[in-house]
C-alpha cells in the first residue's frame, strides 16, 4: 500500500500461523449439543436391535434423523449438525476378517466419546 502523502510503502505482517490452528480446532470442537445427540444416538443403537452389524448407512441415517429431529428437515441448522455428527461419529469401515462390530458397541463407543 502506497502512502500518497509520505510516498513510502507499507508492508502488512506476514499471517500468524497459530491463529489458523485455532481456528481449525474451533470449527471441528465438539459442542454441547453435538454432545447430546451423539449421547442419544448411541443410547437408541444400545437399545434398538443390539447384536445387529453396524453400517456405514446406519451410521449416516442416524445423524442426519438426530439433526432433523432437533431443527427441523432440511434447514441449515439441521445440515450443520449432520456435519458435526458426522465428523465426530466414527467411520463404520466394512466387515473385515474378525467378526463385525454390533450396533451395541458402536453405541457404547458413541457415548463414551461424547462423554469425554
Amino acid at each position: 500500500m502506497r502512502d500518497r502523502s509520505r510516498a513510502t510503502t507499507t508492508l502488512a505482517a506476514p499471517p500468524d500461523p497459530t491463529a489458523d490452528e485455532a481456528l481449525q480446532r474451533a470449527r471441528t470442537a465438539m459442542d454441547a449439543e453435538t454432545r447430546h445427540l451423539m449421547d442419544g444416538i448411541g443410547r437408541a443403537l444400545c437399545s434398538i436391535e443390539p447384536t445387529l452389524s453396524m453400517r456405514e448407512v446406519t451410521r449416516l441415517a442416524y445423524a442426519g434423523r438426530a439433526a432433523t429431529d432437533t431443527h427441523g428437515f432440511g434447514t441449515p441448522r439441521a445440515v450443520a449438525a449432520t456435519g458435526l455428527l458426522l465428523r465426530h461419529m466414527p467411520r463404520v469401515d466394512s466387515p473385515t476378517a474378525t467378526a463385525p462390530i454390533t450396533r451395541a458397541e458402536y453405541g457404547m463407543q458413541l457415548i463414551r466419546k461424547a462423554r469425554s
